[in-house]
């Protein structure tokens, strides 16, 4: 994400850098982790869920060119579990590339009060 580019930029800068990143919950109590809109619950688990798709499709494909499968399924919660986890591993990774660089993350809104203050809510 370009914030998550820009902090550790800055850290490496010299900058004294925080990120606060956070995400009111839905009715449902649904949140998510560090990186933003396309990681937790755009871009990412789309091309997933894409990627999940055309599998099936070439396994259907695949006895065209000889391969003979029994019993093959599709198991929702599998592939749903898998996506979880793999986000869950890039929000960590995150975290950590975060804490290398040197830069604060706070799972927090927060506004300046002045020029160099932040009050986290």
């Amino acid at each position: 994400s370009g914030g998550l580019a820009a902090s550790k930029e800055a850290a490496e800068l010299g900058k004294k850098v925080a990120v606060c990143d956070f995400v009111k919950p839905t009715p449902k109590g649904t949140t998510w982790g560090l990186g933003g809109t396309c990681v937790n619950v755009g871009c990412i688990p789309k091309k997933l869920m894409h990627n999940a798709a055309l599998l099936g499709q070439g396994i259907k494909d695949s006895t065209s060119f000889g391969w003979e499968m029994q019993d093959v399924k599709f198991k929702w919660e599998t592939m749903r579990g898998n996506i979880r986890d793999y986000i869950a591993s890039l929000n960590w990774k995150y975290r950590v590339s975060l804490r290398e660089a040197g830069v604060d993350y706070m799972n927090a809104y927060a506004h300046f009060v002045d020029p160099h203050k932040l009050k986290l809510t």
